[in-house]
């Protein structure tokens, strides 16, 4: 009996002394649990009970420990990413500048200016390259003093000579990373003065030309990151475009002045040869018809056909010195042998559909064909499969030309500015498809030139129509 006491006793204690390391390992593996990794739980019985609570303890360390390096990296990724969106919107916003501007120093500037944000620096330049000189030209800056721009500007780098030269000679970019260590010069005296000590240089490259430098100065010195070379990579590739597109629209204005001075001059020439041609002509009709007349006396019969022979090709040769004539079938199948090789590129069914009846035209044949191949090309370039179709019709003394396609549409809201100057779609497709934004300006202008109107129809995801309503005869 005693004993059984004695032992209900023991129970007892034990039981009271394991009730409060429990209850403190189950309200410490619950905050553990809740996200408190740095509690910890003290139990000194010297027991198991001890061994429990200090495995807790070396378990919440180590969670606190990967927590904090998770939120490091997750903190690190977000940096990362929110670079690599900033770093999207200003290629974004290089790219829009390039493809809707002819303005080269306006188009380098934002080049530049967008260059020396991103690669955490504090000024750039762009140089260009001109071929006759054998020279680099100082021709947009940013973040640079006026003293520091007239003292570069005053200094024409050649390919022998300087970072700028070197980058391009070598084809790679160069960099140096401590200018207060590089060999001495003029130049790197005037950079240091004005207080930068590293220097990045890209060449401006095209793989049989070069077209200058972008280069960009920190005052801080040290080796520049790969992915910023990378980056000013990319921004030098939107420097060669835009360099390209201006010298090219550049040489377009001069054949253009060229063309339309030879134009007048043919013009000209052409009025005076009709008027020339046009008097004796007209009066050999004349001739000829008071003979027939028998104003003269009696033709006989067999020269009287030969009157008649006269008197008709006459006509046709006047016909051919006052008008004007071209054929529309003529000018739709010459834009297709034009487009024909690009739609079989991209697997485009080409669809035509221009009756062989139609009438003559009268007008400016050479600018209704440009029109029409800018229409066709536009729908092949647009569309990425399906098919572009062409069709014409006359009725009621006007043409009217249809060209279809499959492409992505145009939004409703976009459907009236494409056909304003420099305008381009506003939708992820146009973007990449790149563009200066004229052709349809200058179609717009062609076809009211001529008495008629342009239109489009379309619907995202449904394809364009553009329709040309057009004077069979312009004179009219």
């Amino acid at each position: 009996m005693w004993s059984t006491a004695r032992a209900s006793l023991a129970g007892l204690l034990l039981a009271r002394r394991m009730v409060g390391p429990i209850r403190a390992l189950r309200a410490g593996a619950e905050r553990i649990g809740a996200g408190d990794f740095a509690q910890r739980i003290s139990i000194d019985t010297g027991d198991e009970l001890e061994a429990l609570a200090d495995q807790f303890n070396e378990m919440g360390s180590r969670l606190q420990e990967s927590y904090a390096d998770l939120e490091q990296k997750v903190e690190l990724r977000t940096q990362e990413l929110a670079q690599s969106v900033e770093e999207l919107r200003a290629l974004g916003e290089v790219s829009q500048a390039v493809n809707s501007s002819l303005d080269l120093p306006a188009v380098l500037s934002t080049i530049v200016a967008k260059a020396v944000q991103l690669s955490d620096t504090e000024a750039g330049a762009i140089y260009v390259y001109d071929e006759a000189a054998r020279q680099f030209e100082l021709r947009a800056t940013h973040g640079m003093s006026e003293e520091l721009i007239a003292a570069i500007g005053a200094r024409h780098a050649d390919l022998s000579d300087t970072d700028v030269g070197h980058a391009a000679a070598r084809r790679e970019p160069i960099q140096v990373a401590h200018l207060t260590q590089a060999p001495p010069s003029e130049l790197r005296d005037i950079v240091l003065e004005a207080g930068f000590r590293a220097v990045l240089v890209v060449p401006l490259l095209r793989p049989d030309h070069i077209f200058g430098a972008l280069v960009v100065r920190r005052r801080q010195p040290g080796e520049f990151p790969k992915a910023t070379v990378d980056l000013l990579q990319t921004f030098a590739t939107q420097s060669v475009l835009a360099i390209q597109n201006a010298r090219l629209f550049t040489e377009i204005e001069e054949k253009s002045r060229q063309l339309e001075v030879a134009s007048q001059h043919k013009s000209q020439f052409l009025a005076n040869m009709s008027h020339e041609l046009r008097t004796p002509l007209n009066a050999i009709l004349g001739y000829t018809e008071l003979m027939i007349d028998n104003i003269y006396g009696e033709v006989p019969a067999k020269m009287r056909g030969v009157l008649d022979r006269v008197q008709s090709n006459g006509r046709h040769l006047l016909g051919l010195i006052n008008d004007d004539d071209y054929s529309l079938g003529d000018i739709v199948q010459g834009v297709i042998t034009s487009v024909e090789s690009l739609a079989t590129e991209k697997r485009l069914n080409l669809k035509i559909d221009v009756p062989p009846d139609l009438p003559a035209g009268r007008g400016d044949e050479r600018r209704i064909a440009q029109v029409l191949l800018n229409l066709v090309g536009n729908a092949i370039k647009f569309t990425d499969q399906g098919e572009v179709a062409i069709s014409a019709s006359a009725t009621n003394g006007a043409f009217t030309i249809a060209v279809r396609d499959t492409g992505p549409g145009i939004p409703l809201s976009e459907q009236v500015k494409i056909f304003e100057e420099f305008h381009q779609a506003d939708n992820s497709a146009t973007k990449t498809k790149g563009g200066t934004g004229l052709g349809l300006s200058i179609a717009k202008r062609i076809i009211e030139m001529h008495g008629g109107h342009i239109s489009v129809q379309s619907s995202p995801g449904f394809g364009s129509t553009f329709s040309v309503s057009l004077p069979v005869n312009v004179s009219a």
